[in-house]
């Protein structure tokens, strides 16, 4: 394997897995939390947390999606077809990933930048159960994305 397309799926690799870790993380910690909040409690948290990361996120996943086109780029010009399948693969997770967040939790995401804990949103529990709905179909999406990117990495060693 040549270093550059080694270098970009040890970039890839980290984007995503950094990502995916914290969608684990959310949906294993906060998720849970926020399911026992109060309407004044879950205002508050999920502002915050928006004014906290809200900017970083989309940052990191475009990048993270660019970062796997740039894999499957390199990969396609040395004609190893399990690597370019594994990491054509990764790509579609990580766009579905990134359809699942537009229809569901950025527009939840948006709202909650501007909310006020004394004035709770009277749908919050509808944007709560929407934002978790999203963010429990795209966990598994991302995921099974870095799955791919890094079975992909690890295919020349593992299948000679």
């Amino acid at each position: 394997m040549d270093r550059l397309t080694a270098w970009a799926q040890l970039l890839s690799l980290t984007l995503v897995g950094v990502l995916a870790g914290s969608f684990v993380g959310t949906q294993l910690g906060q998720v849970r939390v926020q399911n026992a909040l109060g309407a004044r409690d879950f205002t508050l948290v999920k502002h915050r947390f928006e004014v906290a990361v809200g900017g970083i996120m989309p940052v990191l996943v475009i990048g993270s999606a660019l970062s796997i086109a740039l894999v499957v780029g390199l990969v396609a010009t040395t004609r190893r077809w399990p690597v370019l399948v594994l990491s054509a693969l990764a790509l579609l997770l990580w766009i579905a990933v990134i359809v699942v967040t537009l229809r569901y939790n950025a527009p939840v995401n948006e709202l909650a930048a501007t909310w006020d804990a004394a004035s709770p949103p009277d749908d919050w529990e509808a944007l709560r159960d929407q934002w978790h709905f999203g963010h429990s179909v795209r966990t598994p999406l991302a995921v099974s994305s870095f799955l791919c990117l890094a079975m992909g990495a690890l295919w020349p060693q593992l299948v000679p």
